[in-house]
């Protein structure tokens, strides 16, 4: 992921403006923000498909989100880093 956009990057064009707003509703624990760029026919699929999850709909993905902004926010963990060493086999 590119950790800064290039010099000629429109920064007012809809999809800019989308992407900033879509992380800070994530950012900011705020279904609402994430729910009004979601279409009225939302769906959300899983994949692979072979586990067996069955597809969301735009209520069902805001729910499962939002269950999860409550879990995050009432323990107060938004960032968890996770270190990982690599070691040699044998």
């Amino acid at each position: 992921m590119f950790s800064e956009l290039p010099a000629d990057t429109n920064l007012s064009s809809p999809q800019i403006k989308l992407m900033t707003d879509w992380n800070v509703g994530f950012k900011e624990v705020n279904v609402g923000i994430i729910e009004k760029h979601l279409h009225k026919d939302f769906r959300r699929t899983i994949y692979p498909q072979s586990i067996g999850q069955p597809e969301e709909t735009k209520e069902e993905f805001l729910k499962k989100i939002s269950g999860a902004f409550a879990y995050s926010a009432s323990f107060d963990v938004r960032h968890t880093p996770c270190y990982l060493k690599l070691h040699s086999p044998g």
